[in-house]
Order: structure tokens, then sequence, then C-alpha cells
């Protein structure tokens, strides 16, 4: 049960995510999630090395922001203005449930096999990703402030992180930033 929190890639952050990889495990789609992933938390500011690194990842990807934020302007915005997809998604179909993915899923118009899920929590970014039969990319979170929830689910992380890497189960680190394991 515990491997469904093991991300197949770890990257320092998004920027660091290197997509011709990705391309080479015949990914698609991406889902990205937008809360400490993508932006800090409640904040829609992109820095420009993320920017630049979203604007070549849409000439090769179809992708569809997901974010379990209680209300969507803020995220339907985001979309709007990066120009790309974006689902808000709360109750059951927040992640790490099907509903978020399978309604990102029909915004890229890939499979779940053709689509990396990336994002900052074990719990709802990887569990899910990987429930759904995704490739998942971890990356570290952009800020500590985050929702209380979020901040309490982060001490399981913790403990379950600690576990997978005694039992080097996690992607072995690289020198750019960017770590990896074949699934």
């Amino acid at each position: 049960m515990i491997e469904r929190f093991c991300p197949n890639r770890i990257a320092k952050s998004l920027e660091y995510i290197d997509q011709q990889t990705l391309q080479q495990h015949g990914i698609a789609g991406l889902i990205i999630d937008v809360d400490n992933t993508l932006v800090q938390w409640r904040a829609e500011k992109i820095t420009p090395a993320r920017l630049e690194w979203l604007q070549q990842a849409k000439e090769q990807f179809a992708i569809c922001l997901l974010s379990n934020a209680i209300t969507a302007r803020r995220i339907k915005r985001l979309g709007q203005r990066l120009g790309v997809a974006a689902v808000g998604c709360w109750a059951l179909g927040r992640k790490p449930f099907a509903g978020g993915f399978k309604a990102a899923l029909r915004h890229t118009g890939t499979s779940p096999a053709q689509t990396a899920m990336i994002g900052d929590q074990l719990w709802a970014d990887i569990l899910g990703g990987n429930r759904m039969g995704m490739y998942t990319v971890l990356v570290e979170r952009l800020s500590k402030r985050e929702f209380f929830l979020t901040a309490l689910y982060r001490l399981a992380e913790a403990w379950c992180l600690a576990w997978l890497h005694r039992k080097g189960m996690l992607p072995a680190m690289a020198a750019n930033g960017d770590h990896h394991s074949e699934p």
C-alpha cells in the first residue's frame, strides 16, 4: 500500500523537470497542481523560470491545472492567463479522489498512462496520480505557507518519505535537481 505514495520522479521544482524525459516515457499530457507547485499558496504570480518552462511545455504537451482550492475562480483566472485548461475541485472531486483527475484528463484528451501528474504533496498529488495509473512527479513545495489541513498531512508525508527512503524506494538524486526511477 505504501508503494502508492512513491513517485516515479522527484524534482526540486517544476522548471527542473526534463520535458524530453517525459516524452521518452510516452507522456503527452500534464496535470499540474497549482498551490506550492506552480505558484505559492493562494498566489497568482508565477516566476519567469516556471513561466518559461510552462510555455515550452505547451508546445509539446496538453496541459491542465488541477487544484483542491475551495473556490475555483483563482485557478480559472490563472489557467486563462497562461492559456491552459484549469480545474478546481472540492469535496469528493478533490485529489486524491478520481473526480478531479478525470475532469483534468477530459481537458488533456490523454489516457492516464500518457499523462504525468506533477505536484508537491504525496497524499493528494502522488497517491491520486498513482491510483489513476499516471506517471507521477513530486516537486518540493514552494512555500511553508499552506492550507491548515495540508500542514497536518505533511506530518504523515514526512514519515512516509522517510520510510520510502529507508527502503530504497525513492528516486535517486541527480545533479541537475531532477531525480528519477524507472517504473
